[in-house]
């Protein structure tokens, strides 16, 4: 069984494999877990520069379409050139890029196969749109007014918007600001742009599109303020009769030893056990 993995922000492959080395340590021998890396080089997340070697990679800086949209394209690449895979695990920024991926991959193909039968979203940020028309059809309609709420980055401000914009924008605050500690950028960064240019959240309330395929969700009790919202919200997305959802005592983190690792391993294997049944 092949699983597709995909780092955080600031962070690279090897840092995900230490994060992950309790479950691959106890995991199935046949399970063969696949690093990607993003390409966009940025600064370390909190506390990885004293212990992990540079450089540090995210799969976007910006979240705008355009960037986002580069960023699957690694994941198209890497299926091509080393899929099929059964599985795609994401932590944290790389849980949003697959969450991206997956729901505009199945708007464009309703009725084809998914390109991986389970998925497992470890502490999220938000996904963000890289079709151009999702942002046009959130922020393309905004009077000249609401443009300027829009990019003040404010969440007074932001309130006032009209639906989708206010439901997208919000969500999108809320995860700027839980990560600011690891993207060292202000919301002014994101939202003090042309309408084009701002990062377009996938918010269940304007996507119509959910997930099929079993789901598992694993968040901290100690992560980071705002994003347990994000995770709600991206749960949203599955379907919840084959969704499972795990906390563990740490933060922004995949717990790698203890009985917390044994939870996470036999939630996974229930998930792939629910991902063979689907494709009987």
């Amino acid at each position: 069984m092949k699983i597709l993995c995909l780092h955080g922000y600031g962070t690279g492959p090897e840092i995900l494999r230490h994060q992950l080395s309790g479950l691959r340590r106890d995991a199935d021998p046949s399970w063969e877990f696949h690093f990607l890396s993003g390409e966009i080089e940025c600064s370390p997340a909190p506390g990885i520069e004293g212990t992990f070697p540079g450089p540090y990679y995210c799969w976007t800086r910006s979240f705008d379409s355009e960037s986002v949209d580069a960023a699957h394209a690694l994941i198209e690449e890497a299926i091509e050139e080393h899929g099929p895979f059964d599985g795609v695990l994401g932590f944290s920024q790389g849980a949003a890029v697959m969450t991206s991926f997956m729901l505009e991959y199945a708007t464009t193909n309703p009725d084809g196969p998914s390109p991986f039968r389970f998925a497992i979203f470890c502490s999220p940020t938000i996904p963000c749109a890289a079709d151009p028309a999702y942002n046009q059809s959130v922020y393309g309609t905004l009077s000249s007014q609401d443009q300027q709420r829009l990019r003040s980055g404010q969440d007074s401000q932001l309130a006032q918007l009209p639906e989708p914009a206010r439901s997208v924008s919000q969500e999108l605050l809320k995860t700027i600001q839980a990560a600011q500690p690891i993207t060292r950028n202000t919301a002014s960064y994101y939202f003090d742009r042309l309408p084009r240019l701002v990062p377009a959240a996938l918010h269940p309330n304007v996507v119509p599109t959910r997930l099929a395929i079993p789901s598992l969700h694993l968040r901290g009790k100690e992560d980071l303020p705002g994003l347990d919202s994000v995770a709600s919200l991206l749960q949203s997305f599955c379907d919840p009769k084959t969704r499972k959802t795990i906390e563990h005592s740490a933060g922004h983190d995949i717990p790698r030893s203890g009985p917390e690792v044994k939870k996470l391993l036999s939630s996974m294997e229930w998930i792939v056990a629910q991902s063979q049944l689907a494709s009987r």
